[in-house]
């Protein structure tokens, strides 16, 4: 599959415009990124990875920083292609893609447990991991474990107890 071939494809169907980037890592295996400028457009991608008989292969979230929006990106695979869909909510709600793709099924239901971002039409309520004495969206309270390893976090008392150990 070519991605140019995939862009077309969900060019003419997205109603509110898109960014898309191709890209290749570092063994050259071609990506690419959809940046959708409206979540509603997420089942117009997910359409399209299901025709090219893609999958979910997993899907990411977290919340913007000092900011009421969360960020969700779903990572798919058309053989051996990855295709990433970034969209964001300012509602904490974003449209199940499960009943186009079942293989979103855990994504978007890790999505809600952990993040409180609540995939409308999802046909399953059942929580994956927390107790249900813990609240929904509980990791939207801690920094999450890729800002920390990029060094983003709020403060730097981390790191400078981290590089005190160190010497």
């Amino acid at each position: 599959m070519k991605l140019e071939e995939f862009n077309n494809a969900v060019k003419s169907k997205i109603s509110c415009g898109y960014e898309f980037k191709e890209d290749k890592d570092s063994y050259s295996n071609p990506s690419a990124w959809i940046i959708l400028k409206d979540k509603r457009d997420s089942e117009v991608v997910a359409k399209a990875i299901k025709a090219y008989k893609g999958r979910c292969v997993v899907a990411t979230a977290y919340k913007n920083d000092g900011e009421d929006v969360h960020t969700v990106i779903y990572h798919f695979d058309i053989a051996g292609t990855i295709i990433n869909m970034q969209l964001q909510t300012d509602d904490a709600t974003i449209h199940a893609i499960t009943h186009i793709l079942p293989s979103a099924n855990w994504a978007e239901r890790e999505i809600r447990e952990m993040y409180g971002v609540e995939p409308i039409g999802h046909p399953n309520k059942d929580r994956l991991f927390l107790d249900y004495s813990i609240a929904k969206g509980v990791l939207n309270e801690y920094i999450s474990l890729s800002k920390m390893q990029l060094g983003v976090s709020d403060t730097d008392v981390l790191w400078n107890n981290v590089n005190k150990e160190a010497n």
